[in-house]
């Protein structure tokens, strides 16, 4: 057994992580903005893969924090939370 394989149910590795909300969504790519105060707002867009695990019903305007890796073909999504609104 490889002692470097993720153990079932472990969160898959990434990289960096980018949370904002939705704006745009396909089958294969997320696009989410995110705003810093003072600055003008960041969109990011991520390649949705058939390992990429979810987390949620993923929708515009829901807002998510996305664990991705970069890669010579993009930034992939590893995991994609989403957040639930707390003013309920």
């Amino acid at each position: 057994m490889d002692k470097h394989a993720a153990p079932p149910n472990a969160e898959p590795h990434y990289d960096d992580t980018f949370s904002g909300p939705i704006v745009e969504i396909s089958a294969e790519r997320i696009t989410v903005s995110r705003s810093v105060l003072g600055k003008p707002a960041e969109k990011k867009s991520f390649w949705i893969k058939p390992d990429t695990r979810i987390e949620g019903k993923l929708h515009v305007k829901v807002k998510v924090t996305v664990g991705f890796v970069t890669t010579d073909e993009g930034d992939i999504a590893r995991l994609i939370v989403v957040r639930q609104d707390k003013r309920k």
